[in-house]
C-alpha cells in the first residue's frame, strides 16, 4: 500500500520535527524487511540467568501502521517512566528502573534493594516467582503533539535488534548511539 500525498507530507513532518530534536542523530522509517527481522530478533531475547526478557514495547510498536526509528546519543532527553520493570508471575511489579535524579520512595512494608544506580527491586513485595523483565511500551509526545498521529508508542529495541536496524540503514555500529522505535498510525 503505498501512503497517499497527504499521508507522505504528514511522514515527512513527523521525520522532520524528530530530527530537529537534541541528540537525534538519525532518522528513518522501517521498511517491511526491518519490521520482519526485527520482530524475529525481540521474539526471541535472550533471557537474563533464570529470568526471562520480553520488549513488548517494540512489539507493540511494529503493530502500528507506521514506525519511525531514531538514533540518539547521550544528549537526548530521558524517558517519561520507566523503559525496564521486572514483575512477577503475577504481573505485579516487583522492581524497576530508577530514571535520572529520582528519588525512590520505599513502599508500606517493602523493602528496596538497588542494582547499580539505576535499578531498585521492591523486597517483600511480590513472590518473585515467575518473575521476568518487561521492556513495555512509553509514550513519545513529541510525535503524540502532531495532530492527525494516533496509538503513538515509543520503545528501544535488544542490543542485537539495534544493531540489525543499524546495518539494514547502512548506518555504522557506534556504541555511543542508540535507538528508539516510534510507533503511531494516520488517519
Amino acid at each position: 500500500m503505498s501512503p497517499t500525498r497527504a499521508s507522505k507530507k504528514k511522514l515527512d513532518e513527523i521525520q522532520k520535527v524528530l530530527s530537529g530534536l537534541r541528540g537525534v542523530k538519525y532518522t528513518f522509517y522501517l521498511t517491511r524487511q526491518m519490521r520482519a527481522g526485527l520482530r524475529k530478533i525481540e521474539k526471541k531475547y535472550p533471557s537474563l540467568g533464570p529470568l526471562t526478557v520480553q520488549n513488548e514495547g517494540v512489539l507493540q510498536c511494529l503493530k502500528r501502521q507506521n514506525v519511525v526509528c531514531i538514533v540518539k546519543d547521550k544528549t537526548f532527553r530521558g524517558p517519561p517512566h520507566p523503559t525496564v520493570v521486572l514483575v512477577d508471575g503475577e504481573g505485579r511489579v516487583i522492581g524497576r528502573e530508577v530514571l535520572r535524579g529520582e528519588k525512590v520512595k520505599k513502599g508500606p512494608g517493602s523493602k528496596t534493594v538497588f542494582l547499580g544506580k539505576d535499578f531498585v527491586i521492591f523486597y517483600g513485595k511480590g513472590s518473585g516467582k515467575g518473575a521476568r523483565f518487561v521492556l513495555p511500551p512509553v509514550s513519545f509526545k513529541e510525535v503524540e503533539n502532531i495532530h492527525g498521529t494516533t496509538r503513538v508508542i515509543s520503545s528501544s529495541p535488544s542490543t542485537a535488534g539495534d544493531l540489525f536496524l543499524r546495518e539494514s540503514a547502512g548506518l555504522d555500529d557506534d556504541p555511543k548511539l542508540a535507538s528508539i522505535l516510534i510507533g503511531f498510525n494516520l488517519p
